[in-house]
């Protein structure tokens, strides 16, 4: 008899290593999608579409607003669907594939919006593929991280697994952002189209393995047969106070932990420049993170999840501290070295502190079922992504005020501006239409004084607006006067050969042999049209704004974070095993 158990632990042992690591692999492949469109829809719509601020902010607070409005409803409806759904291939496998699937086609469908498609039709269409988003995503996320929950109620067996999770989407996150880093500066919708169809399929395959590799645990005969109904859904989440206090502890962590990310691009683009080398501040933050989930069952070994995190949130405050600091004396200039340095403090302090706050929160999970007698793993793991994309749209609110209110956004439409106009110029079908093209911007930027200090400047800036809405050339290119200026400082590149800015250029030199080689260039080895019409153009407001976003808010609601799980959450490592040896009684006791 005891062989006999022995032999079945060491079998059940044996499958729970191969899910761990087939699980959390496919996390690689998740957070890659994920990242591109929690730290890349913005910069995609700011950098590479043409919008005025009304757009912007518009497009912004449908994605903040309408998506949480959805998400109240998609959320929990999509828990009671998984928690209910009783196929021969498991209650969690079938909805990740079909939410990878589908979320896939509407991913690509997002960074391959027509450039024709421009101003408050970008804004109706941008808005309609992210509501498609959330729902698909939903399905996905809710399915893969309730699985999590379902893999192993071992204390041991749930670090481990929980903390390769956690590193596989650190690395994940990792490769997302350093790629598209290097890839989109200088070329935004074009490397965008390219880099989601890459991820997608990184995504759909890896889910797939999952899918198709990973065991669920057998259910219980009671579990088979539950239905659950929304009121007894809401029910298990008002009734599970810890797994309510973790979900405001995540809220606020998600919201202060992806800020200094968000604004990241906007933040080194004013204090550095325009110059692709974000991926090595990036690259940081992936390695870190990794390294941090790799210490991380080592140090747990020595210090409870409480003293972690306690510390972990000093390391991220020095470090947020250090950030703020930057740039205003010469013992700290704002360089790419001295922003790492206090990055890696940043990135490894929130890596430490929210692989255990994962923890804390996937333990409710027994929490409920020591409570109430009910594991209810989808129904608990749907507060997670719900919280998540809440704080998600937070982040967009004020990532959108402080580049709406600071006037980084208009100053930003420089470089989108370009990034637009070299793509239609791109696409120009042959030698007269680029010829006439060049001549029509040089007419505008020689015929009036586009200074902005200029007495008269908004009057032509009106003016001119007009004239570009019945130009026969210019309106099907969406050019906003605004930035004509900027427009003029690219560089025409004939064969590959940079040539002089686009107001210089000599229009007769496209000719029938060559068009298809003459390009417009925002950035080259000795010049960088964008750093021209922003960093150079940045004002010590927008610097103020943007360095308060980065460090100071993100600390203070990271310590807020800490403070409500220090008070309110009461289950550490003692009370977790008081619980399973509780249900393990209740258990023995029901069998019998």
């Amino acid at each position: 008899m005891s062989k006999a158990v022995a032999s079945s632990l060491s079998a059940e042992d044996r499958q729970f290593n191969r899910n761990k690591w087939l699980f959390s692999v496919s996390g690689i492949g998740r957070d890659m999608s994920y990242q591109l469109i929690a730290s890349f829809l913005l910069v995609y719509i700011q950098f590479g579409a043409t919008l005025n601020v009304a757009q912007f902010t518009t497009i912004s607070l449908i994605i903040g607003i309408a998506g949480r409005i959805w998400d109240a409803v998609n959320d929990p409806m999509m828990g009671a669907i998984i928690e209910g759904t009783h196929m021969k291939w498991g209650k969690f496998k079938p909805w990740i594939l079909i939410g990878a699937v589908t979320c896939g086609a509407v991913i690509i469908s997002m960074f391959n919006i027509p450039v024709s498609v421009s101003g408050w039709n970008f804004v109706v269409l941008m808005s309609v593929l992210y509501l498609l988003w959330e729902t698909t995503f939903t399905m996905n996320d809710i399915g893969y991280w309730s699985m999590l929950a379902s893999l192993s109620s071992k204390k041991e067996q749930r670090n481990s697994i929980t903390m390769l999770t956690v590193m596989f989407a650190a690395l994940g996150a990792f490769i997302g952002q350093g790629g598209i880093s290097f890839l989109y500066p200088g070329n935004v919708r074009q490397a965008f189209s390219w880099i989601s169809i890459a991820v997608v399929v990184i995504f759909v395959a890896m889910q797939a393995m999952t899918a198709i590799f990973v065991k669920e645990r057998p259910r219980a005969e009671a579990e088979q047969q539950t239905k659950v109904s929304l009121k007894h859904m809401w029910n298990t989440i008002r009734k599970n106070d810890q797994v309510l206090w973790m979900t405001l502890v995540m809220l606020f962590y998600n919201i202060g932990s992806s800020l200094l990310v968000a604004l990241a691009y906007n933040l080194y683009y004013i204090e550095i420049g325009y110059d692709g080398q974000t991926i090595i501040f990036i690259a940081i933050f992936g390695i870190v993170n990794i390294f941090a989930n790799l210490m991380y069952p080592a140090l747990e070994k020595r210090f409870t999840r409480k003293k972690l995190q306690n510390a972990s949130i000093i390391v991220t405050s020095i470090g947020y501290i250090g950030i703020a600091l930057l740039g205003w004396t010469n013992i700290l200039p704002f360089e790419l070295w001295t922003l790492s340095l206090f990055g890696v403090l940043v990135f490894g302090g929130q890596a430490i502190y929210y692989v255990a706050c994962i923890i804390n929160m996937t333990n409710c999970v027994e929490y409920n079922e020591y409570k109430r007698g009910e594991r209810n793993e989808a129904v608990i793991s749907t507060l997670r992504p719900f919280m998540a994309k809440f704080a998600d749209a937070m982040k967009y609110g004020i990532v959108t005020l402080v580049l709406a209110v600071s006037g980084v956004f208009l100053l930003s439409q420089n470089i989108s501006t370009m990034e637009t106009q070299k793509n239609y110029f791109a696409r120009m079908e042959d030698y007269t239409e680029k010829q006439n093209y060049i001549t029509a911007v040089q007419g505008y930027l020689n015929g009036y004084d586009l200074d902005p200090e200029a007495a008269d400047y908004a009057e032509q800036i009106a003016e001119i607006n007009k004239l570009l809405q019945q130009d026969d050339v210019l309106s099907k290119y969406q050019i906003q006067a605004e930035y004509l200026d900027a427009l003029g400082d690219v560089r025409v590149a004939v064969d590959g050969t940079i040539s002089t800015t686009l107001r210089e250029f000599d229009a007769t030199l496209v000719t029938q042999d060559n068009f298809n080689k003459v390009t417009l260039e925002i950035t080259g080895q000795d010049f960088n049209a964008a750093n021209e019409n922003f960093a150079e153009k940045g004002t010590l407001g927008m610097r103020l704004w943007l360095r308060a976003c980065v460090s100071v808010v993100p600390m203070l609601l990271l310590v807020a974070s800490l403070i409500i799980q220090n008070k309110k959450f009461i289950i550490d490592e003692k009370y977790y095993d008081m619980m399973l040896e509780e249900i393990s009684k209740r258990n023995e006791g029901q069998q019998a």
